[in-house]
């Protein structure tokens, strides 16, 4: 499908050319642990999807200090050849041993990088970007200080093979070392922890998820199903509305992502963004 052109006109959100928010806890992982990617849609920005992690696989956060944050982007090249480089940066403070280690086994390795940029200044949905890819991977490079003026570290990127795409826009969740366990027999899943994951737990008895509470507008919330005997289910209806009007079932390995939108004060409806299996 082409692309289709439309008019860019000057955007409505006060200070649009302002220093934009980021999450300053950075999103890092190994590509070898990753088993599937999510799409871009036909414009080429918007991923559509989730990354799904190998069995025992996840994602990492690192703190970065917040001004530090840097996702500079440009473009380069001779004529028909032109292509885009954004090379991500950002300074941890100090010098643990857990960043040491990190530095020590994750240097030649290939990597990807997410940063959440949006609902931070409260003007638009949250979203990652993401740099890297599984075929143009980032490599790790470290610029460390520890003088009388302080302890850092300056963490930069590298990819030797420029990209014909720019950084996308991911709109689900990664898997981390811990999901929130949810209890047994549950109708309803408190989603108070916060964007992320839940881990749904076999049940005793058939069991119909109806709701998930404490949510927050624009929230995203990937449920992980159980496998066993009587695995959750949810129905398309309701508080859900599901892809297609299609049904899920928590099967072993299945996930489901769920965006909330608020209706009324204190009034959810879940949206689903993606699933898999």
């Amino acid at each position: 499908m082409s692309f289709i052109k439309v008019n860019i006109p000057k955007t409505n959100i006060a200070g649009a050319g302002a220093a934009q928010g980021k999450n300053t806890n950075i999103v890092l992982f190994d590509w070898a642990d990753v088993l599937s990617t999510p799409t871009r849609d036909s414009k080429g920005i918007k991923m559509v999807g989730s990354y799904v992690f190998l069995a025992g696989k996840y994602a990492i956060k690192i703190y970065a200090t917040s001004s530090s944050i840097s996702l500079p982007r440009s473009s380069e090249g001779e004529e028909d050849s032109m292509s885009f480089q954004a090379l991500p940066e950002f300074t941890h403070p100090g010098s643990p041993v857990e960043l040491e280690e990190f530095l020590a086994n994750m240097t030649n390795r290939a990597v990807g990088l997410a940063v959440e940029v949006g609902d931070c200044d409260g003007t638009e949905a949250p979203y990652y970007k993401v740099y890297g890819s599984r075929c143009n991977p980032l490599s790790l490079m470290v610029e460390g200080t520890d003088n009388n003026e302080g302890v850092k570290d300056l963490i930069k990127f590298q990819q030797f093979r420029r990209s014909q795409s720019l950084p996308g826009r991911y709109y689900s969740t990664f898997t981390f070392d811990v999901a929130t366990l949810v209890a047994i027999d549950a109708a309803t899943v408190d989603v108070s922890t916060g964007d992320g994951e839940y881990q749904l737990q076999d049940n005793t008895v058939a069991k119909a998820i109806t709701d998930l509470t404490n949510a927050v507008q624009n929230g995203t919330y990937t449920l992980i199903g159980s496998g066993g005997t009587n695995p959750a289910t949810i129905a398309s209806g309701g508080n859900f509305i599901l892809a297609g009007a299609a049904g899920w079932t928590g099967l072993a390995g299945a996930r489901i992502t769920l965006k909330a939108f608020e209706q009324a004060t204190g009034v959810f409806v879940f949206f689903e963004h993606s699933r898999s299996i």
